[in-house]
């Protein structure tokens, strides 16, 4: 990719990834549907836009090379219809030849994984992680709670996810115009088996 490709990093919570590329001299934008987070994200990289939105009807008046959306945020299209909303925004943003790069679980990796609970010191805080998943609603949930200095919690709130199938996936993407290059199980991060990589791109 060209050194002065524009990058949009989707759902990019506090800006790790998006401190990554910009490191490298990419021209990075993120989005992300929490306040907080995106305070995080500024506070690292003030020179960079982040914008509040949500993954599936942000709109930015701008096309980019490639977009990437990590941390199984896209799991977090509980329905059909809000996978492809995402899909479809997506794709409004990406240039011609753009790439989109994310990152999606079966419920096979909610099933060896999801049922756990962790901590996590990040940035100076505290973070406390409860992981279930229910098979029978086949939904994931992961209770959060963000503690600075055995505090009462500054911030406190549940994801949900669901299970994507590679199937799906695959047909959606093409509904929504995109060219799957490649869909590979990861097996270096957790979960060990049920996470995929997926590539797409937008045709010229």
């Amino acid at each position: 990719m060209r050194e002065d490709a524009q990058i949009l990093d989707l759902c990019c919570g506090t800006g790790d990834f998006a401190q990554w590329l910009d490191a490298r001299g990419l021209r990075v934008t993120g989005v992300d549907n929490s306040a907080p987070f995106l305070a995080s994200a500024r506070a690292k990289l003030p020179s960079v836009d982040f914008y509040e939105a949500d993954m599936g009807s942000f709109r930015l008046q701008r096309r980019f090379d490639a977009i990437t959306c990590f941390y199984n945020s896209i799991n977090q299209a509980l329905t059909a219809a809000s996978l492809r909303a995402v899909l479809h925004t997506v794709r409004e943003h990406l240039a011609p030849g753009g790439y989109f790069l994310f990152d999606v679980i079966e419920e096979q990796g909610y099933l060896e994984f999801w049922e756990s609970e962790d901590v996590v010191e990040h940035e100076g805080r505290h973070c406390e992680l409860h992981y279930r998943y229910d098979r029978i609603a086949q939904l994931a949930t992961c209770q959060a709670a963000i503690r600075e200095n055995g505090t009462e919690p500054l911030v406190e709130f549940t994801l949900y996810q669901r299970p994507i199938r590679r199937q799906e996936i695959r047909e959606e993407l093409r509904r929504a115009g995109f060219l799957v290059d490649s869909i590979r199980a990861v097996r270096k991060d957790v979960p060990r088996r049920g996470r995929l990589a997926v590539l797409a791109r937008v045709a010229q």
